[in-house]
């Protein structure tokens, strides 16, 4: 039976969980005055590609989601999202509409799901849904407490279905990944939110076991979470800073979290933010091309680190997260820096993509050159298995086939002043078949292959990416390389594209090619999909680059791409000339300026051998680059695995194993 002080602990332990994270006011996300009057008028959104209104009512609701189909439609519709703006709305009007619509759609919920001794979840419905629901629910509560639509017969119903609910899941955690984190993080703060409920200290002690637990599981050594993904990694360091200020704030539970990982969450967060300040797009994430700076990750980072006394400067520009395999290098913070990513992901499971040794590019304030993110959930689009799909991403491939899920090797990044340098080799093969949620098809009829990619980004200059691809004797496959640039204009030639944006453009030169090899484009096309990007409200079609050989007859092909960023429309003046030995597979690049001034580049395969001597060059490294004046005196260099380039040896400079001059 209610009493009034059942009402009254609803919203003071509510007020004590809120002081305990920090957090001020009734800490509502996802409000919108919008969304309430939508969910008075009967209607609930579906957030993709924008904002999607459905008729379901406020009574007898098809909780499975008929309504559209799509898996995350019905997700949503289980988590009750609408929640927060409906109470949001309600304390700023005091308008009973707004209480009485949350209350018909919890009400409506609970004769659906009936609370019994032996509740069990819908077919429809899963665990993660479970326990984002109940965090709404009890997130509002404590502000619709004293709405004469929540009574004593509708508080009842509701605090039973949770305590059924909750039960329910404390029995059915998930084993990996964030689900088992979202899972105890309802746990725990549905029982410190709920404390005169009998089950409640059960829920605590379980949570803050399986917390403390995967806080040394899932966060790996660098700070990235363990799936390796960006959108969702925002999440999860969101999670465990509450965690941490609520162990700091009531010690009593037992939680485990030091301030120290968490601060390289932190770090990976802005590392893997695009310098507009959203994520860059990695895997099952999406970025935004354009926009204003947005200092969200930034700033939250700034306050974690002050609240736990910890140094406040800025992580380094060239952030590489090795456990993660991923590369985030930028000029500086500021929103308009040129950005490049490196992606050799180590594998985090079904959210990330098939994508190694792919490559981002971002500048002046305009995403370039991406990383395709979630196009959508829905298996049945097939917009979900290409966007996760190696051909969408600016990588190697052959057939058109998928990567399979084996681990890079060797990936290695090394920074300097004026230079950044990446490393990696994919071993794993290409395989026929879809990969959607898990790789379907095509076991046993793949083509071995192996994929080393060399990044080197030459400061206020350009990128060069440097691809060796080798192949198994007596096969011909289609060897294709490709490169999605967001949406607009693209100029192309047989060796070179350029964008034509009004702010920001970039300027692709492929100087070395294979025999045969033809530059197309692919853009919004359905079979296959190609050329597919989110935007506001619909899949938005954007140019996707493919350099193709129909027919790869040798074992071994090599490949130089050259990207050099540049503002306004005007690209600048620049000539690429590029060889490859054909004995020892040397490859030169020198690439000659409109202000005479001049770089060069001197590479071995997979950095196997030394360069020895060349001309008037003789070194034991195994990539050289030289910057030279006008004048032709060399003005800056680089050395990679060696100790010499003569006759330059006077300026030698011996760092991380990396030479510069």
């Amino acid at each position: 039976m209610l009493t009034a002080s059942t009402r009254e602990a609803i919203v003071e332990h509510r007020r004590r969980l809120l002081d305990a994270w920090g957090l001020q006011g009734n800490a509502l996300t996802y409000t919108s005055r919008e969304v309430a009057d939508h969910a008075v008028a009967g209607e609930l959104g579906f957030r993709h590609l924008g904002v999607r209104y459905f008729q379901i009512g406020r009574r007898d609701i098809a909780w499975a989601g008929p309504h559209h189909k799509h898996q995350e439609w019905t997700a949503q519709l289980n988590r009750f999202f609408h929640l927060p703006s409906l109470a949001a709305a309600y304390v700023e009007t005091g308008d009973e509409q707004y209480a009485e619509a949350a209350c018909d759609y919890l009400l409506d919920w609970i004769r659906a799901h009936p609370t019994r001794a032996d509740w069990a979840i819908a077919p429809y419905d899963n665990t993660l849904n479970l326990g984002i629901r109940a965090m709404q629910w009890v997130k509002v509560l404590p502000m619709f407490i004293a709405s004469p639509a929540f009574d004593d017969a509708a508080l009842e119903a509701i605090l039973g279905s949770l305590a059924a609910q909750l039960d329910y899941l404390s029995t059915h955690l998930a084993t990996h990944a964030n689900w088992r984190i979202a899972h105890v993080d309802s746990l725990l703060t549905c029982g410190l939110s709920l404390p005169f409920l009998p089950e409640s200290a059960g829920w605590r002690t379980l949570a803050v076991r399986v917390l403390n637990d995967a806080y040394h599981r899932q966060i790996l050594p660098d700070g990235a979470h363990i799936e390796r993904t960006p959108g969702y990694h925002g999440w999860m360091t969101e999670v465990f800073q509450r965690m941490w200020r609520l162990g700091c704030a009531m010690p009593e539970l037992g939680l485990a979290m030091r301030p120290e990982p968490i601060a390289r969450m932190h770090d990976y967060n802005v590392g893997m933010s695009l310098p507009n300040g959203a994520p860059n797009g990695l895997h099952d994430s999406n970025s935004r091309r354009t926009g204003g700076p947005d200092r969200t990750a930034l700033d939250t980072r700034a306050a974690f680190r002050l609240d736990a006394g910890l140094p406040e400067e800025l992580p380094p520009t060239s952030q590489f997260f090795a456990a993660a395999g991923q590369a985030c290098l930028r000029d500086s913070w500021e929103p308009d820096a040129v950005y490049v990513t490196f992606d050799a992901t180590t594998w985090g499971g079904a959210h990330c993509h098939l994508s190694r040794n792919a490559v981002q590019f971002t500048a002046y304030g305009r995403h370039l050159l991406l990383d395709p993110g979630t196009l959508t959930y829905e298996v049945s689009d097939p917009n979900m298995a290409s966007g996760k799909s190696t051909r969408a991403h600016n990588t190697l491939n052959l057939n058109g086939w998928n990567q399979s899920q084996a681990n890079p090797t060797g990936t290695r990044c090394h920074s300097l002043p004026g230079h950044d340098f990446v490393s990696s080799m994919y071993e794993g093969g290409y395989w026929p078949g879809e990969y959607t949620w898990g790789c379907w098809g095509g076991r046993g009829q793949g083509l071995f292959a192996e994929h080393h990619r060399m990044l080197l980004w030459v400061r206020e200059r350009c990128v060069i990416v440097i691809d060796h691809l080798r192949k198994d004797h007596g096969t011909t496959p289609l060897l294709e390389s490709n490169w999605q640039l967001s949406e607009g204009p693209v100029e192309i030639g047989t060796d070179r594209a350029v964008t034509h944006h009004q702010d920001a453009n970039l300027l692709l030169l492929f100087p070395l090619l294979i025999p045969a090899m033809t530059l197309t484009v692919h853009e919004g096309e359905h079979d296959p999909p190609r050329g597919w990007l989110q935007g506001d409200g619909v899949f938005v079609p954007a140019p996707q680059l493919c350099l193709s050989t129909p027919e790869m007859e040798p074992l071994n092909a090599f490949l130089l791409t050259v990207l050099i960023p540049f503002r306004g429309p005007d690209a600048p003046g620049v000539t690429a000339v590029a060889s490859l030995d054909e004995a020892t597979a040397l490859q030169y690049l020198r690439l000659d300026w409109a202000d005479g001034s001049a770089d060069e580049l001197y590479a071995t395969p997979r950095l196997e051998q030394a360069i020895g001597q060349y001309g008037e060059l003789d070194t034991d490294a195994a990539l050289l680059h030289l910057q030279r004046d006008a004048a032709g005196r060399v003005t800056r260099g680089l050395v990679v695995d060696g100790t010499y380039a003569r006759p330059f040896s006077a300026e030698e400079k011996v760092e991380m194993g990396v030479w510069e001059f």
